[in-house]
């Protein structure tokens, strides 16, 4: 496995833990809190290299989902994740999420 950053570990391992509703901007948020000066190209960045480094799933999923649904589509540096969970998902997933 890649090294990554443990403030950057925390804020994924904390969040593949939640089991609650949370959104990109939660997952953003956050990242604020336990890193001053950060923002949301940050925290794309951590979802781009946990998603290269094939880890914390369940919150890259979670946040380029919420991301998608927010504003109907997402920014081109997170569009080939996009695909990527958008080809592992069931129909009813999509069903859920409102995306076909």
């Amino acid at each position: 496995m890649e090294t990554i950053a443990q403030y950057k570990k925390k804020l994924l391992d904390e969040f593949e833990q939640r089991e609650d509703e949370w959104t990109f901007g939660h997952f953003e948020n956050r990242l604020r809190e336990i890193r001053k000066g950060t923002n949301y190209q940050d925290a794309k960045g951590i979802i781009i290299e946990a998603h290269e480094i094939g880890e914390w799933n369940k919150t890259v999923k979670r946040y380029v989902l919420t991301n998608y649904s927010s504003f109907g589509n997402v920014s081109s540096e997170l569009n080939s994740i996009l695909q990527d969970v958008y080809s592992s998902l069931s129909s009813e997933d999509k069903k859920d999420w409102k995306i076909d």
